[in-house]
């Protein structure tokens, strides 16, 4: 498991601009030389770096529980460990926090750490700012700052494994002078494995200059060396030779954080191709010359097209401020559900009640944080099930609930309406807003369609608005079904 620990220049090493401003609060509730407490230190950081931070308490038999796990965290892993103990984690990442908790509260001092993570719903790779702290009743608490370095792994995994170009990825380790000391690899597709000459090794966290044997010419790693100094790319061409055989490789290298990205494209063939067309005819090869530049052109110009189409399919299919399905997508998919031979399910609206209230009081924006807010309740709710979510209206959302009877939604909706009631949505980093809203369920009758049964869903929420709202209303048939039931 490729990881970092660092105790010098961490501010410098951060990617995350937070990790600065927690270090010099640290500092500054440190003084004297003793330990930081952890009472005074928390109600200072935690209503501007709460949803970054997890707390972690020892629990006396070696190991650790989490008694905080920050929102943001929460998103990114796709669930919390709130209350779990640390052991419960994939083994080694268990065991490198462990020794990075004890190695902090040993040296009474922040520690900065880099690690690869089990792939989880977005992120592998993890920077961490560990900061040890004492409580008034002698407790020692860990308070830890989490960010991922990598977002959207799965379509970075399909970009790789697809591509037909090696594709290398290396983070430079620097000494405590800041000077490169080596590179280790984090990133590496099949196709960068056999242009390396090493087919199904293992390229990860390996030293780049042994594991990639074009980075062993001095020129070549000298101009790797200016990419990552001055944050500048590079391309070139460059041949080496294995196993008495000469490779032309075509080196495409960026800048990527404090690391390089290398693009790796297989030119044998076409090199050895242009030396013999140039040794018949300079005019010849001018021409296969001209080729090569259309055919990449063309390349790119289809790559950058299908990019352009898979975004103009996300953003016709998602709500761009909550990211759930829009209404012409639901209404899509929720067709194709209702479909499908004998398929039982139910439809719940859901109205927040006086939002104009909270847009003429507090600002569009602030609605605009509480729409995602409670957009990202209902998706927690529903998380990992086969139902429906969607954003149909400014303040209104639905719900299609696959294989549920009138009982099973209207206890469905209860949960999500106990949920709201507990919990204030964030309208900014120092407002949280009480909100309530109207329901309306709707199950669906035998070869009912969508647009009916959406009406009589639409029907029953606007009983629950004129009832008072905060109320749960439900179609006329279907609230029968459900008192016979109870």
């Amino acid at each position: 498991m490729y990881q970092e620990i660092h105790t010098e220049n961490i501010a410098a090493r951060a990617h995350a601009p937070k990790i600065a401003e927690l270090l010099n609060r640290f500092t500054l509730h440190g003084r004297k030389g003793r330990p930081v407490c952890y009472e005074s230190f928390a109600a200072a950081i935690m209503p501007g770096f709460g949803d970054d931070l997890v707390i972690l308490e020892p629990t006396g038999d070696g190991d650790y529980r989490w008694i905080h796990y920050g929102r943001e965290i929460t998103r990114y892993v796709g669930g919390t460990r709130l209350g779990e103990r640390l052991s419960a984690m994939q083994p080694e990442v268990a065991a490198f926090t462990r020794h990075c908790a004890e190695r902090a509260f040993a040296e009474g001092r922040p520690l900065y750490t880099i690690h690869r993570a089990k792939p989880t719903l977005r992120v592998a790779i993890w920077e961490r700012l560990l900061l040890p702290t004492v409580a008034r009743d002698g407790r020692n608490l860990l308070v830890a700052f989490s960010r991922p370095l990598q977002f959207r792994e799965d379509l970075l995994n399909a970009v790789l494994d697809n591509s037909p170009s090696g594709i290398v990825a290396l983070r430079a380790l620097r000494g405590d002078g800041g000077g490169i000391d080596r590179t280790i690899i984090v990133t590496a597709n099949r196709r960068a494995a056999d242009l390396a000459g090493q087919p199904g090794a293992r390229l990860l966290d390996r030293e780049a200059r042994e594991a990639l044997p074009f980075l062993a010419d001095p020129t070549i790693w000298k101009r790797c060396l200016a990419a990552m100094e001055q944050q500048s790319g590079d391309s070139f061409e460059t041949a080496f030779t294995r196993q008495d055989r000469t490779s032309w490789l075509r080196l495409a290298i960026a800048p990527l954080g404090d690391g390089l990205l290398l693009t790796l494209t297989d030119i044998t063939d076409l090199t050895v191709a242009n030396q013999t067309l140039q040794s018949r005819a300079a005019t010849l090869a001018l021409e296969v010359g001209r080729e090569r530049a259309t055919r990449r052109a063309l390349s790119e110009e289809i790559g950058h097209r299908e990019e352009r189409e898979k975004e103009l399919r996300r953003l016709a299919e998602t709500d761009p401020l909550t990211a759930l399905l829009n209404r012409r997508s639901f209404t899509e998919r929720a067709q194709a559900a209702l479909a499908e031979a004998g398929a039982e399910a139910s439809l719940i609206i859901v109205d927040l009640d006086h939002f104009k209230q909270v847009n003429d009081t507090y600002g569009h924006p602030a609605g605009d944080a509480v729409i995602r807010a409670f957009a990202d309740m209902l998706l927690g709710l529903l998380r990992g099930e086969r139902h429906l979510v969607a954003r149909v209206g400014g303040e209104e959302f639905a719900v299609l609930l696959r294989g549920a009877d009138a009982a099973e939604a209207t206890k469905r909706t209860a949960q999500i309406q106990e949920a709201l009631a507990r919990r204030a949505l964030p309208a900014s980093e120092t407002l949280a807003l009480r909100i309530t809203a109207s329901y309306g369920i709707a199950t669906r009758r035998p070869a009912e369609p969508l647009a009916e049964l959406f009406a009589r869903a639409d029907q029953a929420l606007y009983r629950a608005k004129n009832e008072g709202r905060n109320r749960i209303g439900t179609a006329g048939a279907d609230a029968d079904a459900v008192a016979d039931a109870a």
